[in-house]
């Protein structure tokens, strides 16, 4: 059995992976992707050309490459050569990608960019090029999802994007910049001899660059050593982490976007360490693809974020049809009465329970998880091998070791971040408490002692107290704050109900996400109107939605003064924290109430949303003339 102390026998995370994957047999398929199928020698053959191609065109040990890529094996391929090159992957979330692009290249310094040329359209629409320092960067390499793909699938998403490469190449910003079109790297790889380079130790060495939520104040770069990122890896090996529940070739279905943390470290590299088939559908987001992709293609293993999962057990599954053994949700805290629902499908359906693991960008992804727990009803579970950490009640300071009571979770692991790139001070209030010699952070996640799993102390987490809104009066004010690197102390109870409301919504059919948010007053204070953003499923009438809505709210102790409606699924909505949400691009309209009647407000397409805001500040505009929708005098 290994130990933490072996890690320095690599050279870095891609060398640890391939000497675990040695092992298998090198015939056997290590990715599929629409009918393509790979094997790991032919893996492991590309992962060389990849890093042979960056060394050609002069990308240097230690430089920063920013990547957002929609999922498919090339993102792979990038990735652990870029790794293995000792270069710093600084990764981007598709769901942030405009804003993200200028802050890892103008901020850090990233000189190459590789972004999916399916991203071309809206980066041109958000005229995202228009402020580019051209100084700043040297190129610009456009990969294509329909690479790697069977030729028949290949031909139907072929898509001609040379009008937008020509406008491309006429923002003045660009004019110095080389751009690479779709299909190059793959091109000069194919044609290249596999040539073994040195291996270069950087174990040591920062690996990633990665944006946080923003949840702990503005959206910050967290950055991971490859000493870390292989930590995590070694504590889910079989022999440490026995709970965990992965097999060599599980067919392994990757759907959760890439291009985050969560991904890359947890999703894919530890299922790539344990020799599992990636299975890559960029498709998969959509809930009706997902179910067919499930059923069909004999899935052993799906990596989730919570909303896909809710939303497709609203689609009845049959007896036995899911042989699913770890379903696992990517990250942020669950209602409780959903991930029943969710857990008593897929164990009708002939799947496992779904597990649902918690943690950040700051700690790598994961801290803790549910394998092997069976009476836990939201993101619950217990440290992982290594990771250690407490809870503190913010009023006293003291430990809470009694089961039932709630507190502020301090975590340590040997996978936690370095620090926030270039921001000492944000790193020290993270870092803020050390005890015996080891230092403890925390995201201000509120979590509460719910038992004992083989010894080990279950906490459920159920959320983060930026997520709670006092209440003073007639006015709201978000959650706690730091102070002299030290929690403000607040009581739970103040807050809770925003947790419960949120449990009431997502109980009505049709909802498939519900965040509580805040809209600010912009008297430049804290203080904000409480709003509740909702995703509808596709199918659901949006107007019999809102008044189930309204009549449960009512018997609940929290009106919102509005609702917000999505019907798109494009992410987890508790992502949104990274933003100040108020409005900002939502055209569908929005619903608020007056004493027994909801009104909807309506934005025409050329009029601005009622508040919005710019670089910091929040811009009032005039509100469109309300319409009464609906009045429970009138209903009764």
């Amino acid at each position: 059995m290994e130990k933490l102390e072996d890690i320095k026998n690599y050279y870095s995370i891609t060398d640890y992976i391939r000497n675990k994957d040695i092992v298998n047999d090198q015939n056997s398929i290590a990715l599929e992707y629409y009918g393509n199928k790979m094997t790991r020698k032919e893996y492991w053959e590309n992962i060389s050309k990849y890093r042979q191609y960056f060394n050609k065109i002069g990308v240097k040990q230690g430089e920063a490459i920013a990547i957002c890529m929609a999922n498919s094996p090339e993102y792979e391929f990038i990735f652990l050569s870029l790794l293995e090159n000792g270069s710093i992957a600084a990764t981007i979330s598709k769901s942030f990608l405009n804003a993200d692009i200028k802050r890892q290249t103008i901020e850090r310094n990233c000189r190459t960019l590789i972004l999916s040329i399916e991203f071309l359209p809206e980066l041109l629409k958000h005229g995202t090029f228009l402020q580019f320092d051209h100084e700043k960067i040297d190129r610009i390499i456009f990969t294509t999802c329909s690479d790697y793909m069977s030729l028949n699938e290949n031909m139907k998403h072929r898509v001609d994007y040379t009008d937008m490469i020509n406008q491309l190449k006429e923002i003045d910003s660009l004019k110095s910049v080389e751009i690479l079109l779709p299909g190059s790297i793959k091109e000069t790889i194919d044609k290249s001899a596999n040539i073994e380079l040195p291996k270069r130790y950087v174990i040591n060495d920062i690996a990633t660059y990665s944006n946080t939520g923003g949840t702990t104040g503005a959206p910050k770069c967290a950055y991971h050593t490859h000493k870390a990122v292989v930590s995590l890896l070694m504590s889910h090996d079989r022999d440490i982490y026995k709970e965990f529940n992965m097999f060599k070739h599980s067919r392994s279905l990757l759907a959760i976007p890439i291009s985050h943390i969560t991904s890359q470290f947890y999703a894919l590299l530890i299922r790539r360490t344990y020799g599992a088939n990636i299975i890559y559908n960029p498709n998969v987001f959509d809930p009706k693809v997902l179910r067919d992709e499930l059923i069909n293609e004999k899935i052993d293993d799906v990596v989730l974020p919570f909303g896909l999962y809710y939303a497709i057990t609203r689609f009845p599954f049959k007896e036995g049809e899911l042989k699913i053994n770890t379903p696992l949700c990517g990250g942020e805290p669950t209602p409780k009465m959903p991930v029943i629902d969710v857990d008593e499908k897929f164990l009708k359906a002939g799947s496992n329970r779904i597990i649902i693991g918690t943690g950040s960008t700051e700690f790598g992804s994961g801290i803790m998880a549910s394998y092997g727990i069976e009476n836990r009803t939201n993101e619950s579970g217990y440290f992982f091998p290594f990771a250690k950490g407490f809870i503190i009640d913010p009023k006293t300071g003291e430990k809470i070791t009694q089961e039932g009571k709630r507190g502020i979770l301090y975590a340590n692991a040997p996978w936690q971040m370095e620090g926030y790139l270039n921001d000492e001070k944000s790193t020290k209030m993270f870092y803020n408490l050390e005890e015996n010699g080891i230092t403890y952070g925390t995201n201000n996640d509120i979590v509460e002692i719910v038992g004992e799993h083989n010894g080990k102390t279950v906490y459920s987490m159920l959320g983060r107290t930026t997520d709670f809104v006092l209440k003073d009066k007639d006015k709201y004010y978000p959650g706690v704050e730091f102070k002299d690197n030290k929690i403000i102390p607040i009581d739970f109870q103040d807050g809770k109900f925003m947790f419960d409301m949120r449990d009431v919504l997502l109980n009505i059919e049709g909802i498939k996400e519900v965040q509580p948010i805040i809209v600010p007053i912009n008297d430049k204070s804290k203080k904000g109107y409480p709003v509740v953003n909702i995703t509808i499923m596709p199918g659901y009438n949006a107007n019999d939605i809102l008044k189930k809505s309204y009549n449960e709210l009512f018997k609940s102790n929290f009106i919102p003064n509005g609702i917000i409606f999505r019907t798109r699924f494009e992410r987890s909505l508790s992502s949104d924290k990274r933003e100040v949400i108020s409005l900002v691009d939502v055209r569908d309209g929005y619903y608020y109430f007056d004493g027994n009647n909801i009104y909807n407000v309506e934005f025409p397409q050329d009029k601005e949303p009622i508040k919005k805001i710019y670089e910091g500040e929040i811009k009032e505009v005039e509100p469109p003339a309300p319409k009464l929708v609906f009045s429970s005098r009138k209903s009764k």
